[in-house]
């Protein structure tokens, strides 16, 4: 069962964004929805863990960027959305991964053409993979892992849960893992894009602070490819 929650202290909209979710019935109607109209509200909820959440930014007493702050610190794997009817993105904002930022001037078709984007990323964050190591499996939430580096004959996974080692050759990873939004920095590094911080010239700054070389016959193409990716998450 999927679990989504919208909080927004202006009820109009609040209930114009549940008639939408509702109207869409999406997860074949496997979800629960719950409605908040504080960020206090939503923080003390016992449902959390929440797969999706759809945050207003300007609201009283915790705004949406401070209520999102405070959630990151537990719920790394829920999908946010922002929605707001003045405020543009800032960097600070970009530091809790919204996977969307709404505005409430968009009309009813625009909001749902979103919405559905939103619902897509609750289905790939819930994807698993599954690798064969020698006689064992190793099987992995998608969203869970930061980046893989190859150590020796090895490949090292890095994840939310820790550092697992396995005997597969890279290339055979970056099969599996690219249609699931991983992409090469280095001969030595796959990425996933959906938890980089930061990309330079030289550099990629992952959410766990790990810093990862960034090669140069690599730069060009997978700047592009993070860059694409940016474009349809956020």
């Amino acid at each position: 069962m999927i679990k989504i929650a919208v909080c927004d202290d202006v009820q109009q909209d609040q209930q114009l964004l549940v008639s939408l979710i509702r109207e869409l019935d999406p997860f074949d109607g496997q979800f629960a929805l719950d409605q908040f109209s504080s960020g206090e509200a939503l923080l003390a909820s016992e449902k959390r863990p929440y797969d999706m959440v759809v945050l207003d930014v300007q609201m009283p007493e915790m705004s949406g960027y401070r209520t999102a702050q405070l959630l990151r610190e537990t719920d790394s794997k829920t999908v946010l959305a922002f929605l707001t009817g003045v405020a543009a993105p800032t960097v600070e904002v970009f530091r809790v991964t919204p996977f969307r930022y709404l505005m409430k001037q968009m009309g009813r078709e625009e909001l749902m053409q979103e919405l559905t984007a939103c619902f897509h990323e609750v289905e790939r964050t819930n994807q698993y993979v599954t690798f064969q190591s020698g006689g064992e499996l190793l099987r992995l939430s998608v969203s869970s892992i930061l980046y893989l580096v190859i150590q020796g004959r090895s490949v090292d996974v890095i994840t939310d849960q820790g550092r697992y080692s396995l005997k597969i050759k890279m290339a055979q990873l970056q099969d599996v893992l690219a249609p699931h939004g991983f992409g090469c920095c280095h001969k030595s590094y796959l990425c996933n894009f959906s938890r980089i911080i930061s990309v330079s010239s030289s550099s990629v700054i992952m959410e766990n602070g790990d810093i990862l070389p960034v090669s140069q016959p690599k730069a060009k193409s997978f700047k592009s490819e993070f860059l694409h990716f940016a474009k349809t998450t956020v």
